[in-house]
């Protein structure tokens, strides 16, 4: 049986808003994901990501539920989808599945290469459901400080307040945040209420990472917000999977 949630990390994820887990990905599926990706970049060119957005200076993709049974594993895991459930409830759907790389000096010049925000625009305290959004990093380099490591604020989902409505300047470092650093292989998960950014990559290698938004399943999927999967993909996958995707009726 593989790992579950421990009383201390559902303690951490109510109160902190985040839990980081270790080893989820050992470093030959690492290399596997990273030479799909990187296929992935090479074909879809400038046009890469467009299925979400393109952002300025890094390179993105997105829709990846649908470009690989490789991302199954990923979208599905199963202590993921625990963490995510105890975050929001048992009804929820993936929303994206997206890759990040921000390449050496992007963002140099700046505290942070993108605002603090929230991955949810709802500032509502949770309900009996439980709050409406869940995120989690796949982390397939090391993050660390020097390469712009993901910046959070422990406690800030608990705030009912976006950062816009609390900060003077969402793209300034916070007194309260903390840079979570970690390994290859490591999954960050968080309330999506959290305030978080990315930080700035000073160093001279590639931080890259896949990102795994889910959101409660009466939060409206958006033509931006939801996996776009083919008929023939759809069939091979199962129950839950289809239900995840949003994909059961």
């Amino acid at each position: 049986m593989g790992k579950t949630l421990s009383d201390k990390e559902r303690w951490q994820l109510k109160h902190r808003g985040f839990v980081v887990f270790e080893g989820l990905l050992s470093p030959a599926e690492i290399a596997a994901l990273l030479e799909h990706l990187e296929s992935l970049w090479q074909a879809e060119g400038v046009e890469a990501g467009s299925e979400n957005y393109i952002e300025s200076g890094v390179r993105r993709l997105a829709n990846l539920a649908n470009k690989g049974e490789i991302f199954r594993p990923i979208f599905g895991h199963p202590l993921v989808l625990e963490t995510a459930e105890a975050v929001m409830g048992p009804d929820f759907h993936l929303s994206m599945l997206n890759a990040r790389d921000v390449p050496p000096g992007a963002g140099a010049n700046l505290p942070a290469n993108m605002p603090f925000h929230a991955d949810t625009d709802n500032k509502r305290r949770p309900d009996q459901a439980g709050y409406n959004a869940c995120t989690a990093i796949w982390m397939l380099d090391d993050f660390t400080q020097e390469n712009g490591a993901t910046r959070l604020v422990p406690g800030s989902h608990r705030s009912s307040l976006l950062p816009g409505e609390s900060v003077h300047d969402v793209y300034a470092p916070h007194p309260e945040e903390i840079v979570v650093e970690g390994k290859a292989g490591e999954v960050l998960v968080f309330n999506g209420h959290c305030w978080h950014t990315g930080g700035a990559n000073v160093t001279d290698k590639h931080r890259r990472a896949i990102l795994a938004h889910y959101l409660r399943a009466d939060v409206p999927l958006g033509p931006k917000r939801r996996q776009h999967i083919s008929p023939e993909y759809a069939a091979q996958l199962t129950s839950r999977e289809r239900t995840l995707l949003d994909l059961s009726g």
